[in-house]
């Protein structure tokens, strides 16, 4: 796992066909969460705050895999391809794409903010309502050391009870939609972006500067409020911001790297477009420089062709996937098929006809 974007260790199985893994970024969040908990300087009991961490931590856990069951869910029934999940505190760490795809479906993007807003409304009115209870509006909590607990008209609500928990579940589900909104990778808003930007022109929307600059404008606005937050509050949830956007940052920084490589290769025979004839070679072709390789680009096209060479070898694994189902289909019959093959069957025909549709 040379790529830091599939550091995920931990393997949940397939979600409605899609495969789920937990990345490292979350199990070290898990991690320090609850060692801060049980050296927290105010906590005169730290047996308790470490219990109750876990319980929130548990909550953040049980709205990433809603939110992202709605992502897998979205996908089965639009019967679109979604690529593997790797869980982080924020939902989906996805990377940019060697390819855009226009059988993505920008709605399979955008159902996770739907979900999570669905539950965040769900949960606030029912506490409003039945405790008079309200959850913390800001994304960095309520200013105090239990900082997702809801507050009542006596004060915070008594830690570890339901409305406590109803209250975090609902804070939770609240932060991954405004960080989901985020209109740049590695959020869903920034996803159903560059999707909506597929379905329209797959070839034109390579080179579509919007996402990019929309990109390098989040990073700027995250890291100025970031800095802001630092100077004004003198806390520490400044920092957040500041490294959602070093995130994102890294986000751009790669993409940028696979267009220079010639990362986005779909369009055509090892990534050139012959739709208007041989002569696109001379436009495509960087001219070749007067020096010779540095180490770093070396580097470079070494892991873009072994990239190249992961990504041949799984769809050469897919095609005999496919021989192998449309010889039980053409000698069993359709009824012999299993739902995870009749599922792998039309996503992998959906995307061989999005790639020869006319342009």
């Amino acid at each position: 796992m040379s790529d830091p974007l599939t550091w995920s260790p931990i393997r949940l199985g397939r979600w409605f066909g899609t495969s789920v893994r937990v990345h490292i970024v979350l199990i070290v969040f898990v991690a320090w969460s609850l060692l801060a908990a049980l050296f927290w300087p105010g906590a005169e009991a730290p047996l308790p705050h470490v219990l109750h961490t876990a319980e929130w931590l548990g909550l953040l856990l049980l709205a990433l895999v809603l939110h992202e069951m709605g992502h897998a869910a979205a996908a089965s029934w639009l019967e679109c391809d979604q690529d593997e999940v790797h869980l982080w505190p924020m939902g989906n760490l996805v990377g940019p794409s060697f390819s855009i795809r226009s059988g993505e479906h920008y709605w399979v993007a955008l159902v996770g903010p739907i979900t999570s807003a669905f539950l965040f409304l769900v949960t606030t009115i029912g506490l409003r309502v039945l405790a008079g209870a309200h959850v913390p509006w800001s994304p960095f909590g309520n200013g105090k050391a239990d900082f997702g607990a809801p507050m009542m008209a006596q004060g915070l609500a008594p830690a570890g009870g339901v409305v406590w928990a109803t209250g975090w579940f609902a804070y939770w589900n609240w932060v991954l939609l405004l960080a989901n909104l985020i209109p740049a990778l590695p959020f869903d808003f920034g996803r159903a972006f560059r999707a909506w930007q597929g379905s329209h022109s797959p070839i034109a929307s390579r080179d579509n500067p919007a996402a990019f600059w929309t990109a390098r404008s989040c990073v700027l606005v995250l890291g100025a409020v970031g800095l802001l937050r630092l100077v004004i509050s003198l806390g520490g949830d400044g920092w957040v911001l500041i490294g959602l956007a070093l995130v994102v940052e890294s986000m751009v920084r790669i993409e940028a790297r696979m267009l220079e490589e010639g990362g986005y290769f779909d369009d055509g025979l090892f990534g050139y477009d012959f739709s208007e004839g041989y002569t696109s070679l001379e436009a495509g072709t960087a001219a070749a420089g007067p020096h010779p390789e540095s180490a770093l680009k070396r580097w470079r096209r070494r892991r873009s062709e072994l990239r190249r060479e992961r990504r041949m070898a799984r769809e050469a694994a897919e095609e005999r996937r496919m021989d192998e189902i449309l010889t039980k289909l053409y000698n069993e019959g359709r009824s012999s098929l299993t739902d995870e093959e009749t599922r792998f069957l039309v996503r992998v025909s959906v995307r061989l006809r999005n790639r020869t549709k006319p342009t």
